[in-house]
């Protein structure tokens, strides 16, 4: 006569049926491979347990088994293949047993307690396994790594940011952007080392180094651009120019408030001709601007007085532009056609005429007679 007894046992993943018998004959266990006397427990997928075994061990919440070695996180009881399996919050290393939230572009799996209470990377926002400081910046190590500064005041550059002359490699925080004078060369924000020129015009540390202040220094420049209008573009003057260097506020009152470019401006007094150009300028701005007042000169001997605005300035752009694509100065030149100002609108038409009709095309319609 078999006496048992119906047991339930109900775990994380399986409910098991445990049936307590009464041992009639030499029976091992499952557990710990005794000859079991007495009572014995058997579960339903047939593997019995002797009374010790079964009162001194616990069953694992996960897989149902009995096991002896028992590892508890909180609250329930694992085997140890079972805990093996368990996922775990990579900050803390906790075994997850509630709500927890993934960041799969980083694979990090964040326990709902990290979650919460851990430090937050101040570039991507994700709760931090380990932090750097940069500058003011809290940063994880994957931001920190990648981190891209501020070309003027060093900082991290967290969020949004400008360039400058299309140059995405040198990057600058909206902060120094809103806080610096800008460089009257590049346009870049003169930032906290920034030089502040007699005129009133600042000047990046960058331009600063590069431009030029003395005309002895500018005179090669002027004879290569000369050398180029003449040799390459046909351009060439019967007036003697008398070229200079001037003030901000030089060229300002030369101009009278009429069209120009004010870093550079053609004079005209009777028949004496004048180039005043703004010192402290780059070499490519120094070929851009001597290109376009040289041209101006050119025009004011070759061109009817009655030429539209536009057509005056866009044929010395047209020259500028191929002065610098000339001089290697490709990537500055193509800035000029990105503004939407008579300069950029005048030279747009002259390449356009200059892709269908060439070049004599493009000399033929700005010495034509109104």
């Amino acid at each position: 006569m078999i006496n048992r007894r119906n047991i339930s046992v109900i775990s994380l993943a399986v409910l098991a049926t445990i049936y307590a018998f009464q041992a009639t004959a030499s029976t091992k266990c499952d557990l710990c491979g005794n000859e079991i006397s007495g009572t014995y427990y058997q579960i339903s997928d047939g593997r019995i347990f002797c009374n010790n075994c079964w009162t001194s061990n616990k069953i694992c919440d996960l897989c149902g088994q009995l096991t002896r070695t028992v590892i508890n996180s909180d609250g329930h009881d694992y085997c140890s293949s079972c805990y093996a399996k368990l996922e775990r919050c990579t900050l803390c290393g906790n075994v997850i047993s509630g709500s927890y939230v993934r960041y799969p572009a980083v694979n990090l799996v964040v326990c709902d307690r990290c979650e919460r209470e851990r430090p937050r990377c101040d570039k991507c926002g994700v709760p931090m396994v380990s932090e750097s400081r940069l500058g003011t910046a809290l940063l994880c190590d994957r931001c920190a790594r990648d981190m891209e500064f501020c070309h003027s005041c060093g900082e991290p550059l967290l969020k949004d940011y400008s360039f400058f002359e299309g140059n995405e490699l040198i990057k600058f925080c909206f902060q120094c952007t809103g806080k610096y004078p800008k460089c009257g060369d590049c346009g870049a924000p003169s930032g906290p080392f920034g030089t502040k020129l007699d005129d009133g015009r600042y000047l990046c540390p960058d331009c600063r180094k590069i431009a030029y202040f003395e005309p002895e220094h500018v005179l090669p420049i002027k004879t290569r651009v000369e050398k180029f209008l003449s040799t390459i573009m046909g351009i060439s003057m019967r007036h003697k120019l008398s070229i200079s260097l001037e003030r901000k506020s030089f060229l300002e009152t030369k101009a009278k408030n009429i069209h120009g470019d004010l870093n550079g401006l053609f004079y005209r007094n009777g028949d004496k001709y004048y180039v005043y150009v703004l010192y402290g300028l780059r070499e490519k701005d120094l070929l851009s601007v001597l290109a376009h007042e040289l041209t101006h000169a050119w025009q004011a001997e070759n061109c009817s007085e009655n030429l539209p605005l536009e057509d005056v300035e866009g044929f010395a752009q047209w020259v500028a532009f191929k002065t610098l694509n000339h001089h290697n100065y490709s990537e500055f030149a193509q800035l000029m056609l990105e503004t939407d100002n008579i300069y950029s609108r005048g030279l747009r038409n002259m390449l356009s005429i200059e892709k269908t009709k060439d070049t004599k095309g493009v000399f033929d319609y700005i010495k034509r007679k109104l």
